[in-house]
């Protein structure tokens, strides 16, 4: 995936998509990431906000460097993921375990650390993807 896709408004749309989508809820304008908190599409990139989001690596960029996978594969949408700013921080490298640092709690977010597992379907996917052999 080009540079230039990254950083265009397509991308944030198409990773958008990845989060969850909460009957009762306009899923153009609210969801939720892969640790349950809430995220707004117009706080995109917004570290101020309670709904901020940025797109997430889900297999993290600095363990594909030092795997020695193509850059050209990074950025796969298979990768990508909406995901809180403040889960994105507490992720950092961590995969395919990692610690949240906000979950959703009712029409809000509160800060709590739960540990998450990256699926094993996913695993196997992103393996298969990066030609990761374990």
């Amino acid at each position: 995936m080009n540079s230039n896709l990254y950083m265009s408004g397509d991308l944030k749309d198409i990773v958008w998509q990845s989060a969850r989508i909460i009957s009762g809820y306009d899923a153009t304008r609210v969801r939720q990431d892969a640790c349950g908190a809430w995220i707004a599409y117009n706080e995109f990139n917004n570290h101020e906000s309670i709904f901020g989001w940025e797109i997430d690596h889900i297999y993290p960029v600095f363990k594909l460097k030092q795997l020695g996978v193509p850059e050209i594969l990074w950025n796969n949408l298979l990768n990508l993921r909406a995901f809180h700013w403040k889960n994105n921080r507490s992720k950092g490298t961590s995969y395919p375990m990692y610690t949240s640092a906000v979950i959703g709690y009712g029409d809000t977010n509160m800060e709590q650390r739960n540990v998450f597992w990256v699926s094993d379907p996913l695993q196997d996917s992103l393996r298969s993807l990066f030609k990761i052999k374990e």
